[in-house]
């Protein structure tokens, strides 16, 4: 062991045995955020626990010393027990160390820290051999003489690569069921310790203001039950098979579980296949040079119907059940959220309505902004001195009745006048200036309002028809293209997320465009964009600074050239 180790060791022991033993209260779930961190792995033949320890709770993590003249070292995780049938495993010791702490990833945006932690922690890997394969196996965390929990455990389990729980708690001592022959289904007694996605087999189906979108996961294991991918004996897949696979999942997937849309059956125009995996960060898609084990992959469905505009109704009939399986979840998102559902072998129709009474359908307008400069005179007031200075004419010249009248008729202009002269008119000077900061502003908030209605467009005509507004005329194309490589946020699933807002907009330079009759805007902008796949959605915000051309005909303004300089993301 190390000498820094040593020293941490002795200082643990002196600070952390003067603490009081008993651990907080906790909450089964949030466990990325405890102090100290357990990864169980149960394989084929032995159980891989991997602690992570903060320095003040190592105490609790050592076995008392029994005489026996074991180092500090070879009793780390000593308090940590594992048995398969009842019957204690006894833990060999494979590494003990200093380390920096493991970064954890949810799928949260963000996570709220309970209490400092340290940056180093002392990692010990242990392993418990085991023989045949136990139908139940316990887990116990160091624990006091009444039960309690000493130290904050926070816990991750997998079976054979599979996933059982997301982040929770060990606080107690906890049964783990196995299931040897499909790890998908190993669980826990304790219905807390459980993970996010729990069948082997769901369904996503995404009302989008362009498109409807159907996303499926489901285990290679059942799909080779409904289709020969020529797999063969191989016992993982890699990426020089998932092209096999992708081909024969896509022809599989094309005509099964079809969809109604407004009354209408439709085929699906884009059918994407991807290898994905569960965990605690959620749905992810793996690198595609990763072998995964062909008994536990997992593949991602991504299934497009483009649409005009937001449907009204959606029908879906589910035909896919393993053996075993009767019942499917399947999660309806529209523009105003998600709901539950589920088929089943029985009921296999789900259905949604259009029900929403405040949805506008986005959709790109004529940017008109005015840079014509003005003057703001008081006309009518200009009119009525004018009309007195007349009457006082008449009367000067004038005698008798005449001039009692035009004295009348001037004192009254002259009083109305006085009242009008804080009305005013504005008046357009000829010439039209550069936009000016307050005007570039504007002009950049409507182009980029619709760049966003553009972008939710998945069709190439309605693609076109919706810059048509705002592009200049013989400049689609190239403007389009850069719209398309700028501005597009994918999401893992190959889906484009779609512009909720746009905020932070900044003008930085104004220049007029030579040998042209418009203007060059230098402009920074926050675009907040969300989208889901596969049951998650993500937010983040993009800030983009670009080179915006723009022309104009009278008062209306046209994109003319776009150049996107740079895009900074953040969650």
């Amino acid at each position: 062991m190390s000498l820094i180790l040593r020293l941490l060791f002795g200082a643990a022991v002196i600070s952390a045995w003067t603490l009081a033993a008993q651990a907080d209260l906790v909450s089964p779930y949030g466990g990325e955020t405890a102090p100290n961190f357990v990864e169980i792995s149960v394989l084929e033949d032995r159980v891989r626990v991997a602690l992570e320890i903060d320095p003040a709770d190592y105490p609790h993590f050592v076995a008392p010393d029994d005489g026996t003249g074991q180092s500090l070292a070879a009793r780390t995780g000593g308090t940590m027990r594992v048995a398969a049938d009842g019957q204690p495993l006894a833990a060999v010791i494979r590494s003990v160390d200093l380390r920096p702490r493991k970064a954890r990833i949810t799928a949260a945006t963000s996570v709220v820290q309970p209490r400092p932690r340290s940056d180093e922690v002392i990692y010990a890997e242990l392993e418990f051999p085991f023989a045949g394969q136990p139908s139940r196996m316990t887990f116990t965390p160091p624990l006091d003489e009444t039960g309690m929990p000493t130290a904050s455990l926070g816990v991750l389990v997998e079976h054979l690569g599979v996933p059982v729980t997301d982040y929770r708690y060990l606080s107690q001592a906890e049964v783990l069921v196995p299931d040897w022959n499909d790890p998908w289904f190993s669980r826990f007694e304790n219905p807390n310790l459980t993970r996010h996605h729990k069948s082997p087999l769901m369904s996503f189906l995404s009302m989008e203001p362009r498109e409807v979108r159907h996303e499926i996961i489901v285990r290679l294991r059942d799909l080779e039950t409904w289709v020969d991918l020529g797999l063969g004996e191989s016992e993982t897949v890699g990426g020089a098979q998932m092209g096999v696979v992708a081909s024969g999942a896509e022809a599989f997937f094309a005509d099964r579980n079809p969809v109604t849309v407004d009354g209408q059956r439709v085929a699906p125009s884009d059918i994407r296949i991807s290898r994905i995996a569960v965990g605690v960060e959620g749905l992810r898609v793996l690198d595609d040079a990763q072998d995964v084990d062909r008994a536990t992959a997992l593949l991602g469905v991504v299934m497009s119907y483009p649409r005009p505009a937001l449907a009204r109704d959606v029908e879906m009939t589910w035909e896919l059940f393993p053996d075993g399986v009767e019942t499917v979840p399947v999660t309806l998102t529209d523009p105003a959220g998600g709901v539950p559902a589920q088929v089943r072998a029985g009921d296999p129709v789900v259905r949604w309505t259009n029900h929403l009474t405040t949805w506008e359908e986005p959709q790109s307008r004529p940017v008109t902004v005015s840079t014509a400069r003005v003057v703001d005179l008081p006309l009518v007031a200009m009119v009525l001195g004018l009309g007195a200075a007349a009457a006082a004419w008449v009367a000067v010249r004038g005698r008798g009745p005449r001039r009692v009248l035009a004295i009348a008729g001037a004192v009254a202009c002259v009083g109305a006048a006085a009242l009008t002269a804080p009305l005013s008119t504005r008046i357009p000077l000829p010439g039209r200036p550069a936009p000016d900061a307050d005007a570039a502003h504007l002009l950049m908030a409507g182009l980029l309002d619709n760049m966003g209605a553009a972008m939710l467009e998945t069709r190439p005509d309605g693609f076109a028809q919706a810059l048509a507004p705002f592009v200049l005329s013989g400049r689609t194309g190239d403007v389009g293209a850069e719209l398309r490589r700028g501005l597009s946020v994918s999401l893992p699933s190959g889906a484009l997320a779609r512009t909720d807002e746009i905020v932070e907009i900044e003008v930085e330079r104004i220049s007029p465009v030579p040998d042209a009759t418009g203007n060059q805007i230098v402009a920074q902008w926050t675009a907040s964009v969300s989208g889901g796949h596969w049951g998650h959605l993500h937010r983040r915000q993009v800030t983009y600074r670009g080179l915006v051309d723009v022309t104009r005909e009278a008062d209306r303004w046209f994109l003319s050239g776009l150049t996107i300089l740079s895009a900074q993301s953040r969650t």
